[in-house]
């Protein structure tokens, strides 16, 4: 074999040798720093809204995806008079005060906080009764994120670590987070239907733990249950 042939054999083994190296470095580096998920996605506070007594809605002046203000009548009902305007919650929980002649008082429903319209589910002219569900309110500036990671990796996440979080809606854009809660429970503990497995079936599965983790958002508006990725700094 030429000398010249030799030496680029021997040059291309030591190029493989460092990528391999390199490749391993970048691994044990990954794995010993940091702990990833894709299982994560974009949460945020819900508020129930629920008619507060029985009676008729004469008005439901919200739709999906409104923004409204703390106190802001969002539908009124009309209900029997007998006693109720001095039953009827306070506008701080939600319901104004009844008004109206001995037959019949107007209730008005507010809302508890400020918030946007998630959903609706009802409309003018249907009976309700206490506790029924009118809509929900979603405050979109408490975004946050929820990651399920797996409980191999658990026990490396701390409250305060750094997060890089991505968002499969905002492609390209990293977003800077940090860990505010760990559950201290798994996501299927408290399962309606727990996973359960005849004697001598049972294969174990790798459970994932929620981990809380607030979000800088940039000025970029965030949506619950958006699908994003996260690499917790630990």
């Amino acid at each position: 074999m030429k000398a010249s042939r030799l030496i680029l054999v021997n040059a291309l083994v030591l190029v493989g040798l460092a990528i391999v190296a390199a490749l391993a470095f970048y691994y044990y580096s990954t794995q010993s720093h940091y702990v990833s998920s894709q299982d994560a996605s974009i949460s945020a506070t819900t508020v129930p809204v629920v008619a507060n007594v029985p009676g008729s809605l004469t008005t439901f002046s919200v739709q999906v995806g409104q923004h409204v203000k703390a106190g802001q009548v969002i539908a009124t009902e009309t209900v029997a008079a007998s006693g109720t305007a001095s039953k009827v919650d306070p506008p701080s929980a939600g319901h104004g005060a009844a008004s109206g002649s001995s037959a019949a008082a107007t209730v008005q429903i507010t809302a508890p906080v400020a918030g946007d319209v998630a959903t609706t589910s009802a409309a003018a002219g249907q009976e309700v009764g206490a506790g029924t569900p009118l809509l929900t309110l979603v405050q979109l500036k408490t975004a946050y994120v929820t990651a399920n990671i797996p409980e191999t990796s658990i026990r490396h996440i701390r409250v305060g670590e750094s997060v890089d979080v991505t968002v499969n809606a905002i492609p390209g854009v990293t977003f800077h987070g940090t860990v505010t809660a760990v559950a201290p429970a798994t996501e299927s503990f408290f399962s309606l239907i727990p996973a359960s497995a005849t004697a001598g079936t049972y294969v174990p599965t790798t459970q994932r733990i929620p981990v809380d983790i607030r979000v800088h958002t940039m000025g970029y508006t965030l949506l619950p249950g958006e699908s994003c990725s996260v690499r917790v700094h630990t």
